[in-house]
């Protein structure tokens, strides 16, 4: 009862740790001056080393920092070796608390998934950032292409669209193109940066072709529709891989169910056939 105490405020303590050292707090002027790391700095020397951060392409789709990746990590992983001990003390004061060894095991069980579970939500979150993103690349590149039939120059054509769009792929694009203004250079450049932040490929495909007008005058709007229908059909054929692949993990739970619902018509006929 009293190591199990003490090993949940243990963790308590661990987790308040973690978070104080991930908090943002206004750097010292001496800190400054020397170019001393902060704490969370060495924390983070330390996870790349250990390579318990993910892809920066990954984290930059969807708009996470690597701080706060590896401190969910961690937080799991403390929740999910504290809820057991928690639970377990809970039953003890009720006279029903189970074995240390399997309290143990259970805890170690449960610190492992939630260890691995930030990665799993991630991947989910960066497939269906890549897929949202695919298809709003489609609608731009339609949308750039009738501003070059209209006549629009290549930088106007380029940034126009940009500003049509609510979803967080067009303000992504947007943000790319301004901060590419801003540093003096010109807005195609955008595209092979974030493409390059994000691991998009496509944004440096768009980035070229428009870049191909700006320089040489090229006539893109051919181009431009042909990328778009090239996206819709990747799109398509994603989908059609999910689909796919969703069905074919529907085939052992129809089994299993199938099997079950034999082995309960059977059972009262070989029931009665045993006892009699």
């Amino acid at each position: 009862m009293t190591v199990l105490i003490l090993l949940a405020v243990t963790a308590a303590i661990g987790v308040t740790l973690v978070v104080a050292g991930f908090a943002p707090t206004r750097p010292r002027l001496a800190d400054v001056l020397r170019e001393t790391p902060r704490g969370a700095d060495f924390v983070m020397m330390q996870a790349d080393r250990l390579k318990l951060v993910a892809k920066p392409a990954d984290l930059a789709l969807v708009g996470r920092s690597r701080e706060s990746f590896v401190a969910q990590r961690v937080g799991f992983l403390l929740g999910g070796a504290l809820w057991i001990p928690a639970l377990t003390t809970v039953l003890a004061l009720i006279g029903a608390a189970p074995p240390i060894v399997l309290t143990g095991a259970a805890s170690v069980g449960c610190a492992l998934v939630g260890w691995q579970l930030p990665i799993m939500l991630l991947k989910s979150k960066v497939k269906h950032a890549r897929t949202t993103f695919t298809g709003a690349l489609a609608a731009y590149c339609r949308l750039v292409a009738l501003g070059r039939l209209g006549d629009r120059g290549p930088v106007e054509a380029l940034r126009y669209p940009a500003t049509l769009g609510d979803g967080w792929a067009f303000r992504r694009i947007k943000l790319a193109i301004d901060e590419a203004v801003l540093r003096g250079r010109m807005p195609w450049a955008g595209f092979v940066e974030l493409a390059e932040e994000t691991g998009v490929r496509e944004l440096k495909d768009i980035g070229h072709i428009i870049a191909s007008a700006g320089q040489d005058g090229a006539s893109i709007v051919d181009t431009l529709r042909a990328k778009a229908a090239a996206l819709d059909e990747k799109q398509l054929a994603d989908r059609k891989t999910g689909a796919s692949v969703r069905s074919d993990r529907m085939d052992m739970p129809v089994a299993l169910l199938g099997l079950a619902f034999i082995v309960f018509l059977a059972f009262p006929g070989l029931y009665l056939m045993l006892h009699n």
